[in-house]
This record gives C-alpha cells, structure tokens and sequence, in this order.
C-alpha cells in the first residue's frame, strides 16, 4: 500500500480519535502532530499519527493499526458502532431501546440472543455486518475443514462445514456463543484454555480432544486445533477435525 493510501485528513483523524477538529489543528499548528499539505487541507500519514499518539500517552484506535497494515485496499473509513452507522436510516428508530446501545456493545452481533437487542435485521443479512466484520472473516469458507473465529466466547463466523457438523444453518452462525457447539462435558476446559491462550500461557496445546453436540443432542468427538488471528485483533482461528 502506497504512503499516499495511508494519509489521513483532519476530520477523518478527529472521528478517529474521538476528539474536535480543532484538536487535531492545534496538534498540527504546534508541530507536535507531522501534516503535509493536499491542496488547501492538511493531511497526515498514518504511521506519523501513531507515534504521534504514543508519544502522548494516548490510546492508539486499532482502526489506525488495521490500516496500517495494509490488508484492504479501499479508502480509509473510521470505525462506527452499529447505532452510530444506522444514524440516517428509518431502522435507527430501534436503537434507543436496544441492548447494543445501552450497554455501548462494540460488537453487535455478540448480542443477537439477548432479548433486549431490539435490531430487525438478521446478521448474516446486516448491511453493517457485512461491511466491518464480513470481509475480515470470510478466508474461512476457503477452508474445507470445519472452521470459524472466535472471540471472547463468541463466534464471529463459521463456514458450511463449521454448520453441517453441529447440524447449523451456516446462515445463523454469526454470534453464537461457543457454548451452543462444545458439549459440556468439555465445555469447561475449553473456557479454562481459552482464558489461559489469551494470557498468553505457553503451556496450553493447540490442539487437544473435545466433545462437541449435533442437532440431536448426540455427542460428537472432535479435535479442535486453535491459533491466534493478527487480523481481526484478538480473535482466534479454530479448526475442528472429527477423530472417526
């Protein structure tokens, strides 16, 4: 990706970082904060703003770090929270009695069993869906073993193989927690490893035997194999292979 693609303006690095234009301007105006001039704006790369942002003490948006790493190619967007995104359209009128809201729920679709979350839309339907979270996960349905990601406990997606081994529409996958797929008679070790892979726990295999259930409620023995993703932050690769 060209320094060029990595160049944000001074409104897109306010969205970004939660502050007022004017913020960004002083930054700029004391010279703490490198710009370039594009025509009659100010511009300012992305690596600059991060060590801009470090240099303060300040959080670093991942938004920034995503971009950084060059994986899409389309023109930078600031992140926006799923009642942020619905702001201009009739549906937004749900947002104000929904449980995403109240409780600031970055990722929406985490929520979909709550029976607070009022949203009509279907994720695997969600236009908002579909243009934050989809493309980041969609490498699984190259996979042709049964795969999905995973964070905190919630699946972010899986493919066909993921759903036809727990007897799941592929469709309804999105933001079950893992809890609905491993039978529990594993389910506790499998929270314990987890919570132990994001303490960083070397000792913890990735890959071990679990149980997970069909449709019937039958138990079915699987070995999952698990690995850390870079991108989506945090979320975790897991592959599940049945031992016969």
């Amino acid at each position: 990706m060209s320094q060029e693609s990595q160049s944000l303006s001074v409104l897109e690095i306010a969205e970004i970082c939660g502050v007022a234009r004017s913020t960004v301007s002083y930054w700029i105006a004391k010279k703490s904060l490198p710009a370039h001039r594009s025509g009659k704006k100010h511009t300012v790369f992305v690596d600059d703003l991060i060590l801009f942002l470090k240099s303060e003490a300040q959080p670093v948006p991942q938004a920034l770090l995503d971009q950084l790493g060059g994986v899409y190619t389309q023109p930078f967007r600031p992140f926006r929270r799923c009642w942020e995104y619905w702001t201009n359209d009739a549906r937004r009128t749900k947002c104000q009695h929904c449980v995403v809201l109240t409780c600031q729920i970055s990722k929406c679709f985490t929520a979909r069993e709550n029976q607070n979350k009022q949203c009509p839309i279907n994720c695997h339907e969600c236009q908002y869906f579909g243009e934050y979270y989809g493309p980041r996960v969609a490498f699984i349905h190259q996979i042709d073993k049964p795969a999905g990601v995973y964070r905190d406990l919630y699946l972010w997606s899986g493919n066909k193989a993921w759903g036809d081994l727990c007897g799941v529409d592929v469709k309804e996958l999105i933001g079950l927690g893992m809890e609905q797929f491993i039978h529990p008679d594993s389910l506790r070790m499998f929270i314990s490893y987890d919570k132990r892979q994001q303490q960083g726990d070397p000792s913890v295999p990735d890959r071990y035997q679990v149980f997970f259930t069909d449709k019937s409620g039958r138990k079915i023995e699987v070995y999952l194999s698990i690995s850390p993703l870079i991108r989506p932050s945090g979320t975790w690769l897991v592959v599940a292979q049945r031992t016969r």
